[in-house]
């Protein structure tokens, strides 16, 4: 190794097989050396949790629930999901963007099963557990496309309660639980930025926008989808009364009647049409008409406006937006004990907002410990733990750091693994080491898949060596290990398209041995 706590790549192969045969992974090499040149600052030896963990060198697993275990098949079609007006499962349609079926129970088993254990993973970072919009959007622009659900977790309806195709917040918590048990930290996927796109079907549920007769029949079929058919039933320009009953003009801006327009910058524009919160507001709102109604429904409205309102009197924060935001998404922290998030088009929110929501986590997650004193991971004593995805991100302390409260950003640099080839890892691990092991308050998240179809999926063997060793924290994206397929038959354009071509079922049963070995 060299002063920087770097391996040298001839060292990799031997490396690689030492670490593994042990079962966890120290691919931070600030952290994972027996010789380590003292004069400079090792974080790590800082930063290290009661159970020997630390941020600094963690390896995260990152899975779409929806795409990973399927363990309790009930839910499949929660919301009327993937059914036709009978009732009955649709079949013969195009399923690359419909819920497929995984779910918290089936990720509790394979922790239970020592599945992360075993590979020597210590975090798990999952897509959004909360509630996304129940029905579906196009999936693209041809014709005929296909049914766009929200599998993935990105178009969050409610932050309040779990998403019933993923399970129930009882299996959540079991979840999060067990990973503590077998001492894995749990990230969750979260936005801030957007709200989901307005589907008919929740037009239709909440009683929002404009949508004319008849649109049933054009859209249980979930067959030949197109978006000249699908939005013909939706009036989007007319009642500003109708549309009023939704997020509301005052939370949202986009292109219906009585809203703000998206703007031009990155902070205020529509991301691919998506609502954009209007997180940078300092006014005062109120909670949106579409919860107002679907809590009023669940029997919820009291004890939901109870607990944000309590929430903005405990904090001193004031009802804007970005306070709704981080009031909603830190209870994830504070009744679970999530250990840390993910956050989703970092660049198109604020940094004061991040920091708000950060501030909140991190009192909600020492709260959590102090009300669970019994729980496992209650005795852990890391703070909770914050990163970021803005695209193209390398190796570089920032804004995200020193303002937004960012602990990590996903390195976009080792995209596709070629920094990691065996030519260029020398000077990769050099380079990040340099930057990484000087600096207690920077890091990153490496990866090479989960964006990216290119992974020079010949060879996952050494490229997964390569990420595995790299200094600072690394992430493993679901089915790297397995040499997971793409999807048949979908197009993709270098990074994934919509992503749909990337988000395979996890091939539990035409596993890679050698890969996986």
């Amino acid at each position: 190794m060299n002063k920087h706590g770097m391996l040298k790549a001839t060292s990799v192969a031997i490396a690689l097989c030492t670490v593994m045969s042990s079962t966890t992974f120290a691919f931070s090499t600030v952290a994972s050396a027996a010789t380590v040149d003292t004069t400079e600052k090792v974080s790590a030896s800082t930063t290290k949790s009661k159970d020997n963990f630390s941020w600094d060198n963690a390896s995260v697993y990152f899975l779409l629930t929806d795409r990973f275990r399927n363990g309790n098949t009930s839910n499949d079609h929660s919301y009327n999901r993937g059914l036709d007006q009978s009732g009955k499962v649709v079949s013969n349609i195009d399923d690359r963007a419909t819920f497929h079926g995984g779910d918290f129970a089936g990720v509790t088993q394979s922790i239970e099963d020592g599945y992360f254990n075993n590979l020597g993973v210590n975090a798990i970072w999952i897509s959004a557990p909360y509630e996304q919009t129940h029905g579906y959007v196009v999936g693209s622009d041809g014709n005929p496309s296909y049914a766009h659900y929200s599998y993935h977790g990105y178009y969050v309806l409610d932050y309040t309660q779990t998403d019933a195709n993923f399970g129930t917040a009882e299996e959540f918590e079991t979840l999060v639980d067990t990973a503590h048990e077998h001492g894995i930290r749990v990230i969750m996927d979260i936005v801030m930025n957007h709200s989901g796109y307005n589907s008919l079907y929740d037009m239709a549920e909440y009683g929002y926008g404009t949508v004319a007769p008849g649109w049933e029949d054009a859209y249980y079929s979930h067959q030949n989808v197109n978006n000249k058919t699908y939005h013909s039933f939706i009036d989007y320009n007319t009642n500003a009364e109708d549309w009023a009953n939704w997020w509301g003009p005052d939370w949202i801006r986009c292109g219906v009647a009585g809203y703000t327009e998206g703007g031009g910058s990155d902070l205020t524009r529509s991301l691919a049409g998506l609502p954009d919160f209007k997180t940078e507001q300092a006014s005062t709102v109120g909670i949106p008409k579409i919860l107002q109604k679907k809590w009023s429904r669940e029997g919820r409205l009291d004890s939901e406006t109870a607990k944000i309102n309590n929430f903005f009197t405990k904090t001193g924060r004031n009802a804007t937006v970005s306070n709704y935001l981080a009031g909603w998404l830190s209870e994830w922290v504070r009744e679970y004990g999530v250990d840390g998030f993910r956050c989703d088009t970092a660049k198109h929110v604020e940094f004061a907002s991040w920091k708000n929501l950060k501030n909140a986590c991190v009192d909600a997650l020492k709260e959590w410990r102090a009300n669970n004193p019994d729980k496992p991971g209650a005795d852990w004593d890391e703070d909770f733990w914050m990163t970021g995805e803005c695209w193209d991100h390398g190796v570089n302390k920032d804004g995200y750091y020193t303002q937004g409260g960012f602990d990590s950003m996903i390195n976009f640099s080792t995209q596709g693994g070629g920094l990691l080839s065996a030519g260029r890892v020398k000077g990769t691990y050099d380079g990040f080491a340099k930057a990484i092991n000087n600096d207690d308050s920077f890091n990153v998240l490496s990866y090479v898949s989960s964006h990216d179809s290119v992974l020079a999926r010949g060879d996952l063997i050494g490229t997964g060596s390569g990420l595995l060793l790299c200094p600072g924290g690394i992430q493993i994206f679901y089915g790297d290990e397995t040499n997971r397929p793409m999807v048949a038959g979908v197009p993709n354009d270098g990074n994934g398209g919509a992503g749909h071509s990337l988000r395979s079922d996890m091939n539990w049963d035409s596993m890679d041995t050698n890969v996986l070995e």
